[in-house]
């Protein structure tokens, strides 16, 4: 099994130190090289994983809704004369909470959620039932920022019944008569006795933020009850602690229910493909070269081997998988249609970013 400190101790060999660190030491930060190595170690990681589509990461999510323009169906209120916070940003209808684990959104699927075969039923009776499907091309999106008030902590006002350690609950949503409230905050259950919930957690919304739960375009009044959970709890209600208004990405599309594929921070090393490990010890064997040698050249020539790494394991992830070599020609790109494979690899269109730069 692949560990952090194995990745650390190859990127160590790559320059030819005879040093090595024990888990630890890593874990401690206790000698120089497990410092050096604990400020750098996740970043290149990460900014490897955005270079990509990589098949050790792509995952697949249903986004949580925010809001939405007003007159569609999670939004009757009536129209404004202008946009106005509350609506997603012109020219897209729908907003959603940008995965807290993703670092590179790739895709939205067209979801088409008719359940009937062509979307067409044959006569006015139920007929056909075919199983819906997505078809087209991937769906246009973009990744913004908007101003949300945060649930930074709650308490339990009434603990329900049936509830257990790990569950999930999701506070209630606003009415679809009237501008959307935004995404509801979640807590995880952490502690019950018989069933009655005793101790809560605020779900995180924001990467490497404590408490910061929920999209709320305005805060609520107290006290919240759950709407929902994935455990088979009910009744529970809870007094919420609101934070300042504060920045969260989010992603703006057309598209209703959205899926988005997206590359997501995988930390398990034995989850990422053999290529993908080779490239991140190298770049990291450039940086910590650098560091504790001072040696540009050599750091430089592990940059370039870490460049040829990542270009092999590029080609790699793009074999993988049912190849379609179709060319779009420069007339049609003109026009939008870039996508030769649909939704599934539309990686022929997909810009899939740059290498490492030397120092």
């Amino acid at each position: 099994m692949t560990t952090n400190t194995d990745i650390v101790n190859r990127a160590l060999q790559t320059f030819g130190t005879r040093t090595t660190v024990t888990d630890g030491e890593l874990a401690a930060g206790s000698t120089n090289e497990a410092i050096q190595a604990n400020l750098i170690l996740t970043e290149i990681r990460d900014d490897l994983l955005r270079m990509a589509p990589w098949d050790c990461a792509l995952n697949y999510a249903n986004l949580t809704y925010i809001s939405s323009v007003p007159g569609t169906p999670e939004n009757t209120s009536p129209a404004t004369p202008l946009w106005q916070k509350g609506q997603p940003a012109p020219p897209w209808a729908y907003e959603y909470q940008y995965p807290i684990d993703c670092l590179r959104a790739c895709f939205i699927i067209p979801a088409n959620q008719t359940g009937f075969a062509g979307a067409t039923p044959i006569t006015t009776a139920v007929t056909g039932g075919a199983p819906a499907f997505w078809y087209g091309q991937p769906v246009k999106f973009k990744v913004a920022l908007d101003q949300f008030y945060h649930v930074t902590a709650a308490t339990v006002l009434d603990g329900g019944t049936g509830a257990a350690v790990g569950d999930i609950l999701t506070l209630q949503p606003g009415p679809t008569t009237s501008p959307p409230i935004g995404a509801p905050a979640q807590l995880i259950v952490t502690a019950v006795s018989g069933g009655v919930i005793t101790g809560i957690a605020v779900v995180n919304t924001i990467y490497n933020e404590n408490g910061t739960g929920g999209s709320y375009f305005s805060i609520q009044p107290n006290p919240q009850v759950q709407s929902a959970t994935t455990g088979s709890g009910t009744g529970s209600a809870f007094n919420l602690t609101w934070g300042p208004k504060s920045d969260q990405r989010v992603i703006l599309t057309n598209q209703e229910f959205a899926t988005l594929a997206y590359c997501r921070g995988v930390t398990d090393p034995n989850v990422m493909d053999t290529l993908f490990q080779r490239a991140w010890i190298n770049s990291l064997g450039a940086r910590l070269c650098m560091a504790l040698t001072g040696d540009k050249a050599l750091a430089n020539g592990l940059i370039q081997l870490a460049n040829a790494d990542i270009a092999q394991a590029r080609m790699a992830d793009g074999n993988e998988g049912l190849t379609i070599n179709d060319v779009t020609p420069d007339w049609l790109r003109i026009r939008g249609v870039n996508w030769t494979q649909n939704y599934s690899s539309p990686w022929q269109g997909f810009d899939w970013g740059g290498y490492f730069p030397s120092f």
